[in-house]
C-alpha cells in the first residue's frame, strides 16, 4: 500500500496565480492589470469558492468557457454587500430578543434570579454537564474576558460582581441566549413566543437560523450558494420553499414574520433590492433560495394569526 502524500502545492506568485487561472482552470482574463489588482486585494483560496456552480460538467475542475475572474469577484462583492444588508436586521432581532427574555425572567424571578437553576428546566447536555452549568460559566468567563468594559467594571466595583440578568445577558453569545430560552419553563417560553405569535417550538428553530446567519456575517465567510445547517419551521403557507430551506430565503421568510412586516423590514427589503439589482449581472437567484418573485413573496402582508404549524 503506498503511502499517502501530503505535502501542500507550492506558493505561487500573484502573476503565476493568474496564469494557474488560465492555463489549469479555464478562467477567462479580460484585462491582467485589473485581475493582479482583484488577487492583491483578496485572496483567491476565499474567491474561489464563489466559483462553485460556474464548472463544467464534464471537467469539475475547469471553468464554463464564459466565467471571468471579474465575474467571481463581482460575486464576492454581493456576497460582501448582501451580508451587510443581512446582519443589520438580525442584530435588531437579537437585541430584541436579548431584552424580551431578560425581562421575563427579571420580572418573574427578580435580578439575579437567572442564578439559580431551580427557575429553569434545565437539560443535561449530551457529553455530560447542566446546560444552566455551562451557561453560567460562561457567562463568569465572559466577566473576566470584558473586565475593562465600563458596565462590568461598574458591577465588579460597585455591587461585588453581582449582576442583574439586564447586564447578564449583555455578556452572553447569542448562541447562548438561545440556550438560556431553550431551558426556560414552558410557560416562561410561551411567554415570550407569543409575541410573535409562534410556538416555542418554532421560536427556538428560527433563533438558531439567525444565530449561524449572524456568526456568517461576522466571520465574514460566504452566504452566497453556501448550505445552512439550521432550517427554520416553517407555517404551511410557506410549504413550497421548504425545499430552500438550506438556503437563506426561509431565513427572510422569518425575519419578515418575527418583524410582523414593519417599517424595519420594509427598509430591510429595499436594501436587498438594490444590492440584487446592482449584480443581476452575475447572481443566480436560485443559489440563495430567492424565487423569480421574490419581491411579490416578501412585500406580501405580514400573516397576523397563527397558523397550523407544518414541521
Amino acid at each position: 500500500m503506498s503511502a499517502i502524500d501530503y505535502s501542500l502545492k507550492p506558493a505561487l506568485s500573484y502573476e503565476q496565480q493568474l496564469e494557474h487561472l488560465k492555463t489549469a482552470h479555464n478562467l477567462m482574463i479580460l484585462d491582467s492589470d485589473s485581475a493582479l489588482s482583484i488577487l492583491h486585494k483578496v485572496n483567491y483560496y476565499r474567491l474561489s469558492a464563489y466559483g462553485i456552480g460556474l464548472k463544467k460538467d464534464s471537467d469539475p475542475e475547469k471553468f464554463l468557457d464564459d466565467v471571468t475572474l471579474d465575474h467571481i469577484f463581482r460575486l464576492y462583492c454581493f456576497d460582501s454587500e448582501f451580508r451587510n444588508d443581512i446582519v443589520h436586521i438580525v442584530e435588531q432581532l437579537e437585541i430584541q430578543l436579548r431584552t424580551q427574555i431578560s425581562y421575563c425572567l427579571a420580572l418573574k424571578y427578580g435580578p439575579e434570579g437567572y442564578m439559580d437553576v431551580k427557575n429553569f428546566n434545565d437539560k443535561i447536555k449530551r457529553q455530560g454537564g447542566s446546560v444552566h452549568g455551562v451557561l453560567i460559566k460562561r457567562f463568569q468567563s465572559g466577566v473576566s474576558r470584558c473586565k475593562n468594559l465600563p458596565f462590568v467594571k461598574h458591577h465588579l466595583n460597585k455591587y461585588g460582581g453581582h449582576f442583574p440578568i439586564w447586564a447578564a445577558t449583555e455578556l452572553m453569545t447569542f448562541g447562548n441566549i438561545v440556550s438560556l430560552f431553550d431551558i426556560m419553563k414552558p410557560d416562561d417560553q410561551k411567554e415570550i413566543s407569543s409575541l410573535y405569535e409562534t410556538t416555542p417550538g418554532h421560536l427556538k428553530s428560527w433563533m438558531l437560523s439567525l444565530v449561524e446567519i449572524r456568526n456568517i456575517c461576522a466571520h465574514y465567510n460566504r452566504l452566497y450558494n453556501m448550505p445552512l445547517k439550521q432550517t427554520p419551521f416553517l407555517y404551511k403557507e410557506n410549504r413550497k420553499y421548504r425545499s430552500k430551506q438550506n438556503k437563506v430565503f426561509p431565513v427572510f421568510l422569518v425575519i419578515k414574520r418575527m418583524l410582523h412586516g414593519n417599517e424595519q423590514w420594509e427598509s430591510f427589503l429595499r436594501d436587498i433590492d438594490v444590492t440584487l439589482r446592482k449584480y443581476s449581472d452575475v447572481v443566480n437567484l436560485s443559489f440563495i433560495g430567492f424565487s423569480q418573485d421574490w419581491q411579490e413573496v416578501l412585500s406580501a402582508p405580514a400573516y397576523s394569526k397563527q397558523r397550523s404549524l407544518d414541521n
